[in-house]
């Protein structure tokens, strides 16, 4: 039963928006900063909108503030008619331009939601984005209202040296600072930063010959690990410059990096606050994987210069114009540096491991949402990777010179300016008279479009019929190619589907070709197809896309782990083994070898079994190791070799080939082989890989491991993340386990990467988590962060989004949870909107 609805938070809607009736011209702040308060005064010069569509002028304007003291209030140097509200405060009579000067107190040394202005290790630092700075004062907290800032700061300068804001420094001396940001922005990408930092100082002269100061700054015992994060952001420069022709502006581009943060890092004008796990890396304490994901990160908040500063969202609706967008480009950026076709495989994966699942869950939301109740529920795959998937359909259609023409008369229009997915769009067509027109429904229909392909090939005439039909008619790119018998390939390209139904007709092919459709996943659906299994077997085989070659073989696999009969499993592992002795691009090997995951697996089932999905993926692995087992040993010890490290594509696929025959093997009992890996590495890769294996059953190894592994790397936070993730997700890692890792000296329940290392993570081990207490134990943990932290909480919650497709055992207990958590009193908006969108028709 749902809460009374004249209790519950309201939801907000794209058709509403309107236009502020007041602008800003200038904002300057003065920040006052104490051990136990702060105090901010801000000067704002205000004017009335020349576009506001009332019809009459407005003689009131409503300013955003939440837990605010008010200390002092003038309006052109006399106090005004106000009044204040839960949410901010009313202001009366006001004029058509005047100056607003506030002084208000707030306590950042008590803030544990982390947004706005509050305290980490020590240090000052900001969230603004999306609703925070109206934690810091009174504002019109939106992203259309758009101001030239100025920022005094003053603190102690002996415990905070460093006193950074965006823009330009103006003046720096003992315990002050002013920062001048020439660029108009609205307030969420407001920035401040106060503490006692080490900094990595580097230059980039840009195309004009503008010199830029790059520095990065962290805790002192963390600079020696910087030096490849300031490497990643100077190729973020160049790539940009080359691929988008785009140039930086600003005098000076800083980073931060701090412990406690919600997201992995917030692109604020010049001075990018990041969670300290997205910049800190070498090669004793990071992985592959943690080294790419980096440079991505850091490449995507500078590429937000452009495409989220420069040009930003009228509305929160429209934050896949920025994001979105920016994703794509931080995709095609890793994809040029690293291994382009890896790349889409794992982009993929991961899009239809999760995003699919939310487009299928009950807070599925079109890629551009038409309402919501709590903005940071909003910053979601759907937004963030289903957006950039849609990007890049327009970057197929038009080709990279047409998408380029598109992106400069985008940056022309729009330059200054806060717009919406329609201009981006509209940019698009008119720079390549393109019409798009149809297009657009990619942006206002949730869930996942299927289309459905049956072929008919016909011997007298040597035509091959392909009939695509879909559901709704999207618009969108499907790519092709057809294969000979002998594996050769006879035709390929791209198709535009815009009908439900379409006929695609292949003339003068001399026999039946088999069929390869979405290579380079081309749009984001589900497929069916009447493929037989000796054609994915061909395709895995004879493919030259390598995408598809990696999803005929997970089709393989989910059948051969969902109903075993369904296929020729010897046939499919004497492909298998074909592809291992004789595929050159080890890191798609890898690929190829790893099973689908569990969470994945729960897509593919009409009731979620955890515990038999589980059971039967573990069958599987079984069969592989006593097929493959000589081979993935003689795989292994080929490439166990002392080599420099590095991150090129040769050495991280190498790397990851050997770290997956180690997992098979150490399931098949080598545990001694991986025990000598775990003692021997000399890089993260290699000592996380076997320290996974190792712990993740009881054996002779395990405790000596995680004491040996805890000794060497107590100091370091992000490797202890990874400790106790690892412990969280293992398959002994009991309910008492989980509790004794939160009670460890190390465990910190107000610093978001601890918590999600060790209570999000146990929530996806599957045969672990899933019972009664399991649950109890969850719903204890989101009811003690909706006070603390609610942003974090809501993530959480999420865990139980999909209670209604369980074994009806644990659908009944998810079920009881989520009531529990409603009838809580004081229900934050984040858990709020979840909880009612999972139990919406009860």
């Amino acid at each position: 039963m749902l809460k009374n609805k004249t209790t519950e938070p309201q939801p907000i809607y794209r058709k509403d928006y309107k236009p502020s009736a007041y602008l800003i011209h200038t904002t300057e702040l003065h920040f006052q900063l104490e051990e136990n308060e702060t105090i901010v005064s801000s000067k704002i010069d205000f004017y009335q909108n020349p576009k506001w569509q009332g019809t009459t002028p407005p003689n009131q304007l409503f300013l955003n503030g939440i837990d605010l003291e008010l200390i002092t209030i003038s309006l052109d140097g006399v106090t005004p008619d106000y009044e204040i509200t839960p949410e901010g405060l009313l202001l009366h009579n006001t004029p058509a331009h005047f100056i607003l000067q506030i002084k208000t107190r707030i306590h950042p040394e008590t803030n544990t939601s982390l947004n706005g202005l509050y305290r980490s290790s020590g240090n000052f630092c900001t969230q603004c984005e999306a609703h925070g700075f109206r934690q810091i004062t009174y504002y019109l907290d939106r992203p259309d209202v758009l101001s030239v800032f100025t920022t005094h700061i003053e603190a102690d300068h002996k415990p905070y040296p460093i006193l950074l804001s965006n823009g330009n420094p103006v003046t720096q001396s003992n315990g002050r600072a002013t920062w001048h940001d020439p660029t108009p922005k609205p307030c969420y990408l407001f920035a401040l930063v106060a503490g006692d930092f080490a900094v990595l100082e580097g230059i980039w002269t840009t195309p004009t010959g503008k010199q830029v100061a790059l520095k990065i700054y962290v805790e002192a015992h963390n600079i020696n690990k910087t030096q490849f994060a300031m490497e990643a952001l100077k190729r973020a420069f160049k790539w940009d410059e080359v691929r988008f022709g785009l140039a930086y502006d600003l005098d000076i581009y800083m980073i931060v990096a701090v412990d406690d943060f919600n997201m992995g890092a917030m692109e604020n004008k010049g001075l990018n606050i990041f969670n300290s796990a997205c910049v800190l890396a070498d090669s004793k304490t990071a992985t592959d994987a943690d080294f790419i994901n980096i440079e991505a990160i850091i490449g995507h908040e500078y590429f937000h210069n452009w495409t989220g500063n420069r040009i930003t969202c009228r509305d929160w609706f429209q934050l896949s114009l920025k994001e979105g967008l920016t994703v794509f480009r931080d995709q095609e950026f890793t994809a040029d540096l690293h291994a382009r076709s890896i790349k889409r495989i794992e982009d993929v994966n991961a899009l239809r491991t999760l995003q699919f699942a939310e487009d299928a869950g009950p807070m599925a939301h079109p890629v551009r949402p038409e309402h919501y109740i709590e903005m940071n529920n909003f910053y979601t795959l759907t937004v963030y990777e289903k957006g950039a998937e849609v990007i890049r359909m327009i970057h197929t259609f038009l080709g990279e010179t047409g998408f380029q023409k598109g992106m400069l008369l985008y940056f022309e229009r729009f330059d200054g300016q806060a717009v919406t997915i329609d201009d981006f769009v509209s940019a698009m067509s008119d720079a390549n008279n393109f019409d798009f027109t149809q297009f657009k429904h990619w942006y206002s229909q949730s869930g996942t479009p299927e289309i459905n392909i049956s072929t008919h090939y016909d011997p007298d005439h040597k035509t091959y019929t392909a009939t695509v039909t879909q559901k709704f008619a999207h618009f969108l790119p499907l790519a092709f190619a057809l294969f000979a018998p002998s594996g050769t390939e006879l035709q390929n390209g791209v198709l535009t589907l815009k009908d439900q139904t379409q006929s695609f007709v292949f003339d003068n092919l001399p026999s039946e070709p088999t069929p390869s459709w979405l290579r380079g996943f081309s749009a984001p659906v589900k497929l069916t197809q009447a493929l037989s299994f000796e054609q994915k077997i061909f395709l895995v085989k004879h493919e030259t896309d390598s995408f598809s070659r990696w999803d005929n073989a997970q089709n393989l696999w989910l059948s051969l782990i969902m109903d075993a009969d369904s296929i020729d499993t010897p046939a499919f592992f004497d492909a298998l083994e074909f592809m291992l002795t004789n595929t050159q691009d080890k890191s798609l090997i890898c690929a190829l070898l790893t099973l689908p995951s569990e969470r994945s697996l729960h897509n593919h089932q009409a009731t979620i079994d955890v515990f038999a999905i589980h059971h039967k993926r573990e069958q599987v692995i079984q069969a592989i190791i006593q097929r493959f087992n000589p081979l993935l040993l003689e795989i292994y010890h080929t490439l166990n070799t002392t080599q420099p490290y590095d991150i090129t594509p040769e050495s991280v696929g190498r790397r990851a080939l050997k770290n997956i025959c180690l997992f098979y093997l150490a399931k098949g009992g080598e545990l001694t082989l991986a025990h000598k890996q775990f003692n021997s590495a000399t890089c993260m890769s290699d000592k996380l890989a076997a320290f996974k294996v190792l712990i993740d059953t009881d054996n002779t190894y395990r405790t000596q491991t995680l004491a040996d592994f805890y000794q060497e790397f107590k100091d370091d936070t992000q490797v202890m993340d990874k400790y106790f993730a690892t412990q969280a997700l293992s398959q002994v890692c009991t309910l008492d386990k989980i509790t004794t890792l939160m009670q460890h000296e190390l465990f910190c329940f107000n610093t978001p990467n601890r918590l999600r290392s060790v209570v999000n993570s146990f929530t996806h081990n599957s045969i672990n988590f899933h019972h009664s207490a399991g649950y109890q134990f969850l719903t204890n943990i989101i009811l003690k962060l909706n006070t603390l932290n609610p942003q974090i909480g809501a993530r959480l919650v999420a865990t139980y989004n999909h209670w209604r497709r369980f074994t009806p055992e644990l659908q009944a207990l998810q079920k009881q949870q989520l009531e529990t958590i409603l009838a809580t009193k004081d229900l934050s908006k984040d858990i709020f909107e979840i909880v009612q969108a999972a139990l919406k028709g009860d």
